[in-house]
């Protein structure tokens, strides 16, 4: 997946932009249809950006995300147990659907950190201050 880099190298970015500017990456990833063939590159490319925007955030971590992360850390170590010999993706279909619910569920959890501590207040999809925008407990994994 060839992209190109948008910003340049003295534009100054505020911490909400860069956070915003992943969120943007991650959820126009989440839209992309992805050949067969270019999967695993998709699931590369998401998986760098979720880890991207946890680096971001990493400074504002509560026990609630950090308890995330070490599950996802430890999720992700299983997967790959699972998936590869070390080395070579031994189940091209299950390494990708695995990392992706892995991957997911970190997104998520970023989010409700992100949430719980009003980090990019309204305009985060568009929204003004009287609109909510609320979780759904009933999303399932695909």
């Amino acid at each position: 997946m060839n992209e190109t880099n948008t910003y340049g190298g003295d534009e100054n970015l505020s911490f909400r932009q860069i956070v915003l500017n992943y969120m943007r990456k991650i959820m126009d990833l989440n839209l992309r249809l992805v050949t067969q063939e270019a999967n695993i590159d998709f699931v590369k490319c998401y998986k760098r950006a979720v880890l991207g925007l946890s680096d971001v955030l990493l400074p504002f971590f509560d026990n609630d995300m950090n308890y995330a992360y070490e599950k996802f850390l430890e999720d992700y170590d299983l997967m790959m147990r699972e998936t590869t010999d070390g080395r070579m993706i031994k189940d091209v279909s299950g390494y990708s659907s695995k990392s992706m619910n892995v991957c997911r569920t970190l997104f998520r959890e970023l989010n409700k950190l992100l949430n719980r501590n009003d980090y990019l207040k309204s305009n985060v999809y568009g929204e003004d201050k009287s609109e909510v925008v609320r979780e759904r407990e009933d999303d399932e994994e695909y």
